[in-house]
């Protein structure tokens, strides 16, 4: 009897032991926080406790698949730090995959308006996230695709099992993911509302597992019934948010520090506190996994307690992560299948995609698909890699989205000296065999005024080709002003310019940077203005009416960053314009010539531009910049109707505006050092410093008319200091420059916005 006791007793005290062997590890969301599941990780292996089991939900899932599918905390870190990974997080392809020939004229827009035309009443369609997702949806197919496959999509058959959880909002529940694409089912789970557009599975629209469940300790236990369970939440030190922050508001309800316990002979958590912190706070990732990993070291002694069983060292486990990554199949891909698209659309993006040889590798693979993802004719593309067991292959599979017809634009450009604009556009796009874009513009302020209809069409051929007609109109109105900051005292215009031109242009890609364009252009200039600035209101103008036509050939090539506030990218241009114009002269009564007179004459033209940001440290760029122009023509009438048809340098947003009579010339050298500091991503420090060499200046005679001077006879300094804020809504600037102008030296100004123009007759 005495015996029997014992046995009974021994069995009921080693039973929980040895079920206790098994040890699952639930990691929380909380956005960059969750970084500090990492030094969790690393404190548990470094004391050898076991991992067997592990499930997260959104920061959380990213960890704990990657530690499921191999990936060592040190790999993990280097991931995280990799600027890679700060691509993928703000949408940023590096400058060796923007596919340039995808480009369109750029616009001052700012805010893009989609309109459903599906349905029987028009939905307004706003934008559903702040960051792009092109590169991140790339790069989750790239780092899960092997180890899925591996698994048969088959989260238990990972390295260590694996689970996560998502929100399917389209039924209100939360999902548990313990099969399927891995890839598919990560996204699904860190997928934060506004920040990033959602994913569908099965057919529901999926959102970050933060909303119903973000800290999945009950699924952990449910799912793999495990003797121990080690939590790790991060969801504690959110900044708190205010009422006009919605952003913020968001943030808070994902996140929201759930409140769990558990018996101690179950399991513990390692509840963490943090520093304010924000979402995408993750230039702090050191901190965090060192908060992670000093926490964890705390609990140590109470997890050892508890698990007696003792895990492999990290040198075994390294080994055994190379043995389970040396099975995966090579990531190689083969047929491309397409969802979303009519058999038309369909033959668009198959013809777009440029076929290498039988099989994609991954690089070629990439630089396609980023291809797709410059195209605005394109709404959406989320990229999956389907495994073949038969050929060993993947099957890339494309759900595409094509943009939507009709859009709306709005931009606004405002400064402290004045001027202002306001923007308008609107464009129809037509996705078929071939891509459509019918678009139109207005723009009006107090300098500038313009419109512009036209159509282009993109045919994806063997050699991809644009063909673009466009039809412009743009006025300029040039004032003698003063400039003083927040005190510009405007005058009536002395020069006006009123332009019309229709163009035709086409062109072909010669690398993914670099393209081939041409066409011809007709139009016509007039152009009212005075014989200097000092007139009465009772005088009349002279008018100089230009009629032209002409053909130009052009080699252009970009990565810059930014369409007016580069900091980043290389810009190079070789073109060539030939052409004839036809000049009508009419004096005012401030011209020393009475009659009328007309000039023909034929022109030719060359321009090379050299603009290049060299990356020298991590927040240092130096610029540089080289322009050499040479127009062969006939002085025109009068000195004036010669200065405004000059080739002109404006290389920045306060010259742009300016008439800068003494950086006009036929002729002209211009170059340029441009350093800039990079506070962060969206702020930077620039100094421009450029030197205006013309060839031979246009001078003034005593008659007011045009003479060349000598050559290389004086050299024009212009330098510029801006600080520059690229907020989501506009950019905001403020410059202090420097020019060589005979009145106002000196311009300061606080501008937001974005100043482009239409394109004029003379533009490639």
């Amino acid at each position: 009897m005495y015996k029997k006791w014992v046995i009974i007793f021994i069995i009921f005290n080693i039973c929980p032991v040895i079920h206790a062997q098994k040890v699952g590890l639930v990691l929380s969301g909380g956005g960059a926080k969750g970084v500090a599941h990492i030094g969790v990780i690393k404190a548990l292996e470094e004391y050898r406790v076991p991992i067997d089991y592990i499930g997260g939900t959104s920061m959380g899932a990213i960890i704990g698949s990657l530690y499921a599918i191999g990936y060592g905390p040190d790999e993990m870190v280097e991931i995280l730090k990799s600027e890679n990974f700060r691509n993928w997080l703000t949408g940023t392809i590096v400058k060796e995959y923007r596919y340039y020939f995808k480009s369109e004229q750029p616009t001052p827009g700012l805010i893009s308006i989609a309109f459903d035309l599906s349905d029987t009443i028009p939905k307004t369609l706003l934008p559903l996230n702040l960051i792009p997702n092109h590169l991140m949806d790339f790069a989750f197919m790239e780092i899960y695709a092997q180890a899925s496959a591996l698994a048969d999509n088959d989260f238990d058959k990972l390295f260590v099992p694996f689970l996560c959880i998502g929100s399917d909002i389209s039924n209100n529940r939360e999902i548990v993911f313990r099969k399927g694409d891995l890839a598919q089912a990560v996204r699904a789970s860190m997928t934060f509302p506004l920040y990033f557009r959602p994913i569908i599975f099965d057919g529901n629209i999926m959102y970050d597992g933060g909303i119903y469940n973000n800290f999945p300790l009950n699924r952990v236990k449910e799912a793999f019934n495990p003797g121990y369970v080690i939590g790790s939440k991060t969801t504690r030190g959110n900044l708190p948010p205010n009422e006009f922050d919605v952003m913020a508001q968001v943030e808070n309800m994902d996140m929201n520090p759930i409140e769990t316990s558990i018996e101690p002979n179950e399991g513990i958590i390692i509840d963490m506190d943090f520093p304010n912190t924000s979402l995408l706070d993750f230039n702090r990732i050191d901190e965090f996994v060192d908060i992670g990993y000093r926490t964890a070291r705390e609990k140590i002694d109470s997890i050892k307690l508890q698990v007696s069983r003792t895990g492999h060292d990290t040198t075994v486990l390294k080994h055994m992560r190379m043995e389970f990554n040396n099975h995966m199949p090579e990531l190689l891909f083969n047929d491309i299948m397409i969802d979303g698209l009519n058999n038309d659309q369909q033959g668009y993006i198959e013809k777009s995609l440029r076929r290498y040889a039988d099989t994609f590798d991954l690089k070629n693979l990439r630089q396609e698909y980023l291809k797709l993802a410059h195209d605005k004719n394109l709404r959406y593309i989320y990229p999956s890699a389907e495994f073949n067991r038969e050929d060993s292959l993947f099957d890339l599979r494309l759900r595409i989205i094509p943009q939507t017809t009709l859009e709306a634009q709005f931009g606004l450009f405002f400064s402290s000296t004045g001027h202002s604009q306001t923007f308008l556009g609107v464009s129809y796009r037509n996705l078929s065999e071939i891509a459509t874009h019918f678009k139109g513009n207005i723009q009006f302020g107090s300098f500038y005024g313009g419109g512009s209809i036209g159509v282009r069409f993109d045919y994806p051929s063997k050699i991809p080709v644009f063909f673009d007609g466009t039809l412009n109109f743009n006025r300029f109105n040039y004032n003698y002003a003063s400039t003083d900051f927040f005190f510009e005292d405007l005058k009536p215009p002395y020069i006006i310019q009123n332009q019309v031109n229709l163009r035709f242009d086409t062109g072909v890609p010669v690398s993914v940077n670099s393209m081939i364009t041409g066409g011809i252009s007709a139009g016509r200039n007039d152009n009212i203005y005075y014989q200097g600035r000092q007139f009465e209101s009772t005088d009349t103008s002279d008018v100089s009416s230009l009629n032209q036509v002409s053909s130009y050939f052009a080699v252009k090539s970009s990565t810059l960053d930014e369409r007016q506030f580069a900091c980043s990218g290389d810009f190079r241009k070789i073109a060539v314009r030939a052409g004839y114009d036809s000049e009508i002269y009419k004096p005012g009564s401030t011209s020393l010539i009475e009659t009328n007179q007309r000039k023909n004459y034929f022109w030719f033209s060359a321009r090379y531009e050299d603009i290049s940001y060299i990356d020298l440290t991590p927040h240092f760029t130096l610029g540089t910049s080289l322009i050499l122009q040479a127009a062969f023509k006939p002085l025109l009438s009068n000195y004036y109707s010669t200065i405004i048809e000059a080739p002109v340098f404006n290389p920045n947003i306060v010259t742009t505006r300016l008439f800068l009579e003494n950086y006009r010339a036929n002729q002209f050298i211009s170059v340029g050092i441009m350093p800039v500091l990079k506070i962060s991503k969206q702020i930077h420090v620039k100094l421009e410093a450029y030197a205006f060499v013309p060839v031979q200046e246009i001078l003034k005679d005593e008659n007011n008319m045009a003479c060349f001077g000598n050559y290389f006879k004086t050299v024009k300094p212009m330098v510029n200091g801006s600080v520059n804020f690229i907020t989501p809504v506009g950019p905001v600037s403020f410059n202090t420059a420097w020019l060589n102008n005979e009145d106002k030296k000196w311009i300061v100004q606080l501008s937001f916005g974005y100043m482009l123009f239409n394109k004029k007759t003379l533009d490639e």
